[in-house]
């Protein structure tokens, strides 16, 4: 998977594509050929939100429901 988080390997997110470990989660984006990055200002709140919303609980998180929305149309 390349540099990033040692979580990148408990993610279970369909949309989740990588992060760089410390402050960047970049998921699948909302159009054809896009990215949405999520930047946090803390480590500890990339830690929790990559814990919580990318390996755990996904269906919570407000961007897998965005895109969830995309494929239901």
């Amino acid at each position: 998977m390349g540099s990033g988080s040692y979580l990148q390997v408990y993610v279970g997110c369909p949309f989740y594509r990588k992060d760089d470990g410390a402050h960047r989660i970049t998921c699948e984006g909302i159009v054809d050929q896009s990215s949405l990055i999520l930047r946090f200002q803390e480590a500890k709140d990339f830690k929790f939100h990559a814990r919580e919303y990318c390996c755990s609980r996904y269906i919570c998180c407000e961007v897998y429901r965005m895109l969830m929305d995309k494929y239901e149309e």
